[in-house]
């Protein structure tokens, strides 16, 4: 990248304001884009271990949360709680893909889900990852313990937010 010395510049004021965009736009395609890798937050579970794509997460917030219960909610779901002003549903993570039983303490990620947030309360989080190798990932549910899943998020948060009924509110 090249640094703008006193004449670019005052040629730069002496072009008109199309000019000027039309050449700031051919720069931009010049520029080469920065590919950076995906990042993963480790979620250590009961059942083994877990990844979710960083792009997928607001906000990670550590304990204590005070919940709201609520009557007739799935199993998974812990109740609300108040993030940034506003009520969101918390699924406990382990419940939701397992029959386990609920926790009601550990680390609360906020996912976004189609730009509402959900919380996912998991047992405590691990590293950031950024190269996650073959041999410790499963896209699958059915993972054997040493495994690691891959959450995909938006299709986990739209069957969980369909069972507790929240698209209906948002339309």
């Amino acid at each position: 990248m090249s640094v703008l010395d006193s004449s670019r510049l005052h040629s730069l004021a002496l072009l008109s304001d199309e000019a000027f965009w039309e050449y700031a736009r051919e720069l931009a395609s010049q520029s080469e884009t920065a590919v950076y890798p995906e990042e993963y937050l480790e979620c250590l579970l009961r059942q083994g271990r877990c990844f979710i794509p960083l792009k997928s997460l607001y906000d990670v917030v550590l304990p204590p949360h005070r919940l709201a219960l609520l009557p007739a909610t799935p199993r998974w779901m812990t109740g609300i709680v108040a993030w940034r002003g506003e009520a969101i549903a918390v699924i406990d993570l382990e419940a939701y893909l397992a029959d386990v039983e609920l926790v009601r303490e550990g680390t609360l990620l906020i996912a976004n889900y189609k730009g509402l947030p959900v919380g996912l309360l998991v047992s405590s989080v691990g590293m950031i990852r950024q190269n996650l190798s073959e041999g410790e990932l499963s896209t699958s549910t059915d993972a054997a313990p040493e495994d690691a899943l891959v959450l995909d998020i938006p299709p986990m948060l739209a069957d969980a937010l369909r069972h507790i009924g929240i698209p209906t509110l948002y339309g």
